[in-house]
């Protein structure tokens, strides 16, 4: 019983690319569709959209995108995606191997 609950947990999940908002906050600026920050992170979201795992870990802030519904935190090549929906707020984790253009520094 143990093991079918956790393989439910932790099963390979697509996340809901059509909650992402329309803007974010990104190094102190709001970025949005035109921003070359906010097209790339779209860009790899829509195309690595499925086998995101749950996670319920709580990871250092390092390259993060932030709106009130929906988070995005880079950790070196793992992505954070945390997101409000009808089931409260869910988080989901995925190694994506993607060279970011942009940086904070």
């Amino acid at each position: 019983m143990v093991s079918a609950i956790y393989l439910y947990v932790f099963r390979s999940q697509e996340i809901r690319v059509d909650l992402i908002p329309q803007q974010f906050e990104f190094c102190g600026n709001t970025i949005s569709e035109g921003d070359h920050a906010y097209d790339e992170l779209i860009k790899v979201l829509t195309s690595h959209k499925d086998g995101w795992v749950a996670s319920y870990v709580t990871y250092i802030p390092t390259r993060v995108y932030n709106s009130p519904s929906y988070q995005v935190n880079v950790v070196g090549k793992q992505i954070v995606v945390s997101y409000k929906a009808k089931e409260g707020y869910l988080q989901f984790v995925k190694f994506v191997k993607y060279a970011w253009s942009n940086s904070c520094v």
